[in-house]
């Protein structure tokens, strides 16, 4: 395949970001365009290419360059840009002599202007040079950093590591707070109080009117090119404050204003990014593709570059290099796998009978042929033999997230928390003539629509959507993975106990409906369903064993696949697809199970025997799992994996429940406070939403799931409405509409604001709230056309605390004022006889509740009688993004929708009244709350209160 650049020179050029490859650490050709050097001009981030020669290094110690060992990509948010690159990495195994690598930590660079990128390139130099001086080196990092001009790949090789240690400690304790300081110093608008709090005290930047903020604020020449600062503690962006004012054009919308949330929650989205990609827990290689398994290397024969060969459901910085691929730059392109890999290398004492690599090779292919055993086995007096073990983990990019704001399905059957865990068992030296084996398994979500509630510590599932919804992306979700894998057995850890065992019964209920429609060609899917807890309840782990036992016979089926002298002589005919509540902890137990099984079946055919659980020399095959499932539970719950004891160990006891218990509050803590954010900033990272999402956050200080369709959402919302409450058959249905309404009845503004349901029919208008979690419809209004006096519509501001809420074109409604009388009712869904519910009795609450009620908006109306219902419109646009059209866009404006409505109603009330209808218009346009109103009814506590919120979750 094309050759990938190993290291890139970055360089803070005049009119832009110049990379090219580094003489140290690239095969540079001048005729290949991956090879070549690039220009990422100021502002425009167009990329240019550059002459073959590219420029010339630069000398002496201050030289403004910066040596990356690859790409994570450029991150564009409104109108400023970033370029990520690699700074620092660690060699943790090696693949058929081909070194991987995890990265360690990254520099972001403004591509603003020189000066910005010149003070970036200085800082990122000095934290480098910080890092390794407190790190030991080692043999490998002596070989990968001293790479000179030879062309070959193999000067990177470098022997087998230990499982890496993944401290994250390292990671969090680099400056990161100084990133974009000036950024933060000047567009938070939080408050003076929390503003200065979150920009200053928590990011570690000085405090405001210090000698050093005054240094951090002081204007700066663009043109000039400034010499490293003393300390090289900073980096200042002074031209990003000023671009983030600036209107992007291409993802400007229509009739719609300038938000400056995303450039307020830039700061911390920067932050987020370095954490991320520094964590440990991204890898890469420049020869060997990640994200496919053993046997598929092998029969790759095609020169594609590396990005067009990987697969894409694990290529995790595809969005981010984007604009690489589509300039061709192809050397630059490095994917990036999120996951986990680990290698030992061990040995197997006590070995009666060996054969050499090429009876062993031999020996394979006969037992795969069912062919007699005709190989001898060569008698030697070693008894030791030396094998290498590496584990991959691929993380799926399609439903990516963290814990509880990601579960089950999607609409296109992608599970959260999908992981591909590849065992792969070998000689260290990877002979071509000695059997390689691999072993793939998976662990995923329950391929059902469920929810958890985040602020609770054991929370009970919540099932979601119809049985038909959820059939067909259950369907969708085994029918890929079959495609991917062949046979599938899953296995199902979840408790039989109340909590859990709704969700298990129902993944057994539609296992035997997709089986009933044909399975998988006509093949049934096999679901095993393990007690975890009550089969090792005392602590007793290693009762999983049971489960393994239970399975004997499928694995057997399934086997592994075995490779030698380039040819796959066996391969893996299916997969164990295992889950629980997370597919962390009690998954993380069973899949070591299993690659347990693998192993020793493996070694057996090698001519061992070997009991790998009861043998206290493999500990170490117990630790490299150990550390699998930490970092899977790291990446997705953002602790170490639960029960993580006993999977190192084999042995549990109350110092790791103690253990436990504090990792289940930590993850509570994450679950309330800081998943929020992370889980927009992964979104956005993977091109899965726009800018938008930031405005949303700053609103709800939650998101929109992108793999869930809400416009289908609402629509079964309107079409379950209709059928609970149009109860008439003489009735006939107009139209319907989802819109959001306050919480008290006969009120403009009682928080929080509902999702509701709005329905017309030909006799009445119904006003139904809506549970969204359970489907149902928990209350409804019948208003009688012929009740109806007054429609208004027009600017409808309820909050001011962000500027998309304070947008007057953009935040619009109606009320219906109404008669009240016998033909209008109240039913609740109360599950008992009495449903019925007397108006007269909310007219008190809903006066002493609400924060604005009717009285200030009618002005003198003194007819008791009239009461109204309040309708706010729903956001025309959604943050998230279409593959095919980008971010979705509203093509009309709020106010015209708005009163499209209100005249759908108004020809139905004229219709129904035949030719006594009166051509006066009931539908008049007016302020239900102004953008001037608002601001005089939002108090001081309203402010405080939204600061502190803020303050925590963003």
């Amino acid at each position: 395949m094309p050759t990938l650049l190993r290291k890139v020179a970055i360089v803070a050029a005049v009119d832009g970001l110049v990379l090219h490859p580094h003489a140290s650490g690239s095969r540079h050709t001048g005729s290949n365009n991956e090879a070549s050097s690039i220009r990422i001009d100021y502002k425009t981030n167009k990329i240019t290419a550059l002459p073959a020669s590219g420029p010339e290094p630069l000398d002496g110690k201050d030289a403004l360059e910066l040596e990356a060992y690859g790409l994570v990509g450029l991150l564009s948010v409104a109108s400023s840009s970033f370029l990520v690159s690699i700074t620092q990495r660690q060699q943790v195994a090696q693949i058929r002599g081909r070194p991987i690598y995890t990265v360690t930590n990254v520099a972001i660079i403004p591509i603003s202007s020189q000066a910005d990128a010149s003070r970036a390139i200085t800082q990122a130099r000095k934290e480098s040079s910080q890092q390794e001086a407190t790190i030991e080196s080692s043999d490998e990092e002596d070989l990968t950093d001293n790479e000179s001009d030879r062309a070959d790949a193999e000067a990177e090789i470098g022997s087998a590591p230990a499982s890496p240690t993944r401290d994250a400690s390292r990671v969090r304790g680099t400056s990161v707070g100084s990133i974009a300081e000036d950024v933060i110093a000047k567009k938070f608008r939080f408050g003076r109080f929390a503003a200065d709090w979150l920009s200053r005290k928590d990011l570690g930047l000085p405090r405001p009117g210090t000698q050093e903020q005054d240094v951090l604020e002081s204007p700066v020449d663009e043109a000039s090119t400034p010499p490293p600062s003393g300390n090289g503690s900073e980096v200042n962006l002074d031209a990003v404050d000023e671009s983030l004012s600036e209107e992007a054009g291409a993802q400007s919308e229509p009739d719609r204003p300038k938000s400056d949330q995303a450039a307020e929650l830039l700061p911390k989205l920067l932050r987020y990014t370095k954490l991320l990609f520094a964590s440990h827990n991204f890898f890469f290689a420049y020869d060997y593709d990640l994200t496919r398994c053993l046997h598929v290397q092998e029969a790759r024969k095609d020169q594609l570059p590396l990005y067009k060969a990987v697969d894409p459901l694990y290529f995790w910085n595809r969005h981010l290099m984007t604009k690489f691929i589509d300039h061709g730059a192809h050397g630059f392109v490095l994917p990036l796998v999120q996951g986990f890999v680990g290698q030992r290398e061990f040995t197997i004492a006590g070995a009666e009978k060996k054969q050499t690599s090429k009876d062993s090779a031999e020996l394979a292919k006969g037992r795969i042929l069912g062919e007699k055993d005709e190989a001898e086995a060569v008698e030697t007096d070693a008894s030791k033999r030396d094998y290498l073990l590496t584990i991959v983990s691929r993380r799926s990019v399609k439903r990516p997230g963290l814990r509880y704001l990601r579960r089950g399905v999607d609409d296109e059957g992608n599970t959260a928390n999908t992981v591909e865990t590849e065992q792969i068992l070998s000689v260290p030296d990877w002979t071509p003539s000695h059997p390689a084996y691999s072993y793939l398994q998976v662990r995923g979500s329950v391929p059902l629509y469920f929810s958890q509630s985040p602020y609770a510590l054991k929370p009970v599932p919540v099932l979601h959507h119809s049985a038909e919804t959820n059939l067909l992306a259950f369907t969708r979700h085994f029918r890929e993975f079959s495609r991917r894998y062949g046979n599938i057995q899953a296995v199902s850890l979840i408790d039989k106990l109340a909590g859990e065992l709704k969700l298990g019964e129902q993944y057994e209920r539609y296992t035997e409906a997709f089986n009933a429609a044909g399975g998988i060609d006509g093949k049934p899917l096999k679901l095993e369903w393990f007690d975890f807890h009550n089969e090792c309840r005392g602590m007793k782990f290693e009762n999983v064993s049971r489960l393994v036992d239970r399975l004997k016979d499928t694995l057997n089926e399934f086997s592994y696949t075995i490779i030698a002298d380039n040819d796959i002589l066996q391969t893996q005919k299916g997969i164990i697809r295992t889950n629980c509540m997370d597919c962390l902890d009690r998954t993380g137990v069973a899949q070591c199970a299993f690659g347990q099984w693998a192993l020793e079946r493996q070694l057996e055919n090698e001519g061992i025997d070997i009991d790998i659980g009861g043998d206290s020399s493999t500990q170490w095959f117990n630790t490299v799992w150990a550390d699998n499932g930490d970092a899977i539970s790291k990446q997705y719950s953002s602790t170490a994996a639960l029960k993580g004891d006993y999977t190192r160990t084999r042995k549990r006891d109350y110092r790791g429940a103690l253990n436990d218990l504090g990792l289940t509050l930590s993850r509570y803590y994450n679950n309330i406070v800081n998943d929020f954010f992370s889980q927009a900033c992964i979104d956005y990272l993977l091109g899965n939403v726009s800018t938008q999402v930031f405005d949303e956050f700053a609103i709800q200080l939650q998101t929109t799931d992108p793999g869930i369709s809400v416009q289908k959402l609402r629509q079964n919302a309107i079409d379950t409405s209709c059928k609970i409450v149009i109860s008439s058959p003489s009735e006939e249905f107009l139209g319907g509409w989802t819109m959001l309404t306050p919480r008290q009845p006969n009120t403009l503004r009682t928080l929080p604001f509902e999702e509701s349901v709005l329905l017309l029919t030909d006799a009445a208008v119904y006003s139904c709230r809506f549970d969204w979690e359970t489907d149902k419809v928990l209350s409804f209004e019948r208003i009688a056309l012929c009740s109806i006096e007054r429609i208004h519509y027009g600017t409808y501001v309820t909050s001011i605390l962000t500027d998309s809420q304070a947008d007057e074109a953009t935040n619009v409604g109606l009320v219906i004022v109404y008669r009240d009388g016998d033909t209008n009712t109240l039913r609740v869904n109360t599950r008992s006889l009495q449903s019925d519910v007397d108006l007269s009795t909310l007219e008190t609450t809903a006066s002493a509740n609400s924060e604005w009620d009717l009285v200030s908006w009618l002005r003198g109306s003194k007819r008791a009688t009239t009461r109204f219902v309040a309708f706010k419109g729903l956001p025309l646009s959604s943050p998230v993004a279409s593959p095919r059209l980008g971010p979705t866009t509203g093509t009309v404006r709020e106010i015209d929708r708005i009163r499209s409505v209100c005249l759908d109603i108004e020809r139905a009330m004229f219709a129904g009244q035949g030719d006594k209808a009166e051509a006066v218009s009931v539908v008049e346009q007016s302020d239900i709350i102004s953008l001037a109103d608002a601001r005089k009814r939002t108090g001081w506590l309203e402010y405080l209160v939204y600061d502190l919120k803020k303050m925590v979750w963003a």
